[in-house]
């Protein structure tokens, strides 16, 4: 616990937005996952774990562009 209090709020951020990111792909690819239309049942981890790694990257992609504005932006 020590070690979070030890943070700058900067890195708390960047570590609420890192985990917000990853419960989102994992929602996203239980989501996928269950799609019967696109995976069989029998293949939901293949199902799954597309939904989950195509989501996280097109997300973390959305936050470092958004990043990148802001910090053009505030110079």
């Amino acid at each position: 616990m020590t070690a979070l209090k030890d943070l700058t709020q900067e890195q708390k951020t960047e570590y609420i937005i890192a985990l917000s990111l990853l419960a989102v792909s994992v929602a996203v690819g239980v989501v996928v996952g269950m799609n019967e239309e696109w995976f069989a049942r029998r293949n939901f981890t293949a199902g799954y774990m597309a939904g989950s790694l195509l989501s996280v990257l097109l997300l973390f992609a959305v936050y470092r562009s958004i990043s990148f504005l802001l910090n053009l932006f505030r110079k």
